[in-house]
């Protein structure tokens, strides 16, 4: 047999070697042809087909693309696209026709949103392109947020208020009860509550700081030993005599008790505090 005919007859049917650089024959030059060798040059050497370098891969992609044939395609804009192209690209991926539309749910003891902030979400949402799933998992983010700050500043609260009442003890002593008592009165007969629920930088409550407690303590006992403050009442030492007492300043509606720009109207809410702690004591 010629060599020539060992040529014709050694050319492969079909090699799925994924190997795309020839290798030589032992004894001789011949390169071995890859399964790019048996298609056209024309699309041999196609940049579509040359990144493949095994065939199940170009199978695989050829596979993907049919079944692609007949779905919805979004073409991903770009800066230089307009608003109604963007708007197009929203709508596919699942954005409501407009902002009522979206089905959202806010569901939470804590954290509250009225209906115009709901709304206003809504529209907002609608603006930016959300469908509805990414509009709740947003609304879900924020209310689980703001209920653990709102745990966490309850926290806080509650140990500034061990930590100060820890302080005062430690000071006070026995007498802690009753001065807390008395200047918790003065404090909430003469002040906005919003103002003692303010929080200072520390986290501690305005009401809670010990040094107001303190400060309100030291009022509460200079208005006590004022003659105004019931010394007449006290030396009655009885329960009849200081009930008549606390009905007579509360029933005036235009006595100072009642009447906030009285000028006696914080001895008086003090006395009748320290009344009815006599009343109390009388009875126990």
């Amino acid at each position: 047999m010629s060599s020539e005919q060992i040529t014709q007859e050694a050319v492969p049917v079909e090699v799925t070697e994924a190997v795309a650089t020839p290798s030589k024959v032992s004894g001789g030059d011949t390169p071995v042809s890859t399964w790019k060798s048996s298609i056209s040059e024309e699309f041999r050497n196609d940049p579509n087909i040359e990144k493949f370098t095994e065939i199940d891969a170009l199978a695989k992609s050829y596979i993907n693309a049919t079944r692609m044939i007949g779905q919805d395609k979004v073409v991903v804009p770009n800066k230089n696209s307009t608003d109604d192209q963007w708007n197009e690209v929203y709508s596919k991926l699942g954005r409501p026709e407009s902002a009522d539309k979206y089905k959202l749910e806010m569901k939470s003891e804590s954290v509250a949103m009225d209906e115009s902030a709901m709304k206003n979400f809504a529209e907002q949402s609608h603006k930016l392109g959300l469908n509805n799933k990414q509009a709740q998992g947003i609304l879900e983010f924020y209310k689980n947020n703001m209920e653990g700050s709102q745990q966490q500043a309850r926290i806080d609260t509650e140990t500034a208020q061990s930590q100060s009442e820890q302080e005062l003890r430690k000071e006070w002593g026995r007498d802690f009860d009753s001065k807390v008592g008395k200047a918790g009165a003065l404090a909430k007969a003469n002040m906005n509550p919003e103002v003692l629920d303010l929080q200072l930088q520390d986290g501690t409550r305005v009401g809670d700081h010990p040094e107001i407690i303190k400060g309100f303590a030291n009022i509460a006992a200079m208005l006590s030993e004022d003659k105004l403050l019931g010394t007449e009442s006290e030396a009655a030492g009885n329960v009849t005599d200081i009930q008549s007492e606390i009905t007579t300043l509360t029933n005036d509606t235009t006595g100072p008790y009642w009447n906030h720009k009285h000028p006696n109207h914080d001895k008086t809410v003090q006395q009748v505090y320290t009344l009815r702690e006599m009343l109390q004591s009388e009875k126990s």
